[in-house]
């Protein structure tokens, strides 16, 4: 007999609820979606960061015109992503985040249709109280506290 007085039982579950399985996959693809959003956003703020410094040394050393250097006509994008960096890593991250959590709710769904459809059923093992636990509910009595004291 198992601990507790529950008693095993072995029950076979036929099919797989659609509805949990696409909320499933909705959290677990925006949380992953979100994560690698934040951190892409993170990576592009700091990359033109770094190309603006880049053009400013080149700028001032060699004395090449913006124009002429690689994203030179993409300065002000570079300085405003650079700018507002507090702002470009959560945007990202939501971004990258629903696009991910629609991924997973076709792929909860999917995994749900083709587990429905092609598999037999599961075989689980349930712990499944004994009739005098069921019969007797558990009371909790609570108790008063006790007066607190100085001191």
């Amino acid at each position: 007999m198992a601990a507790g007085g529950c008693r095993p039982v072995n029950v076979r579950l036929r099919r797989l609820p659609l509805w949990p399985l696409l909320a499933a996959g909705v959290v677990t693809g925006f949380v992953s979606g979100f994560f690698i959003g934040c951190v892409l956003g993170a990576l592009a703020a700091w990359f033109s960061g770094a190309v603006l410094d880049w053009h400013r040394q080149l700028g001032f050393t060699l004395g090449v015109t913006e124009a002429l250097l690689p994203l030179g006509d993409q300065v002000g994008l570079l300085q405003t992503v650079s700018d507002l960096w507090w702002l470009v890593v959560p945007v990202t991250g939501l971004a990258l985040g629903l696009l991910n959590a629609v991924v997973g709710m076709l792929a909860g769904g999917l995994a749900a249709g083709v587990f429905n459809r092609f598999s037999g059923g599961v075989w689980l093992e349930v712990e499944v109280p004994s009739r005098e636990e069921a019969a007797s509910p558990t009371v909790v009595r609570e108790e008063p506290a006790s007066p607190r004291r100085a001191g």
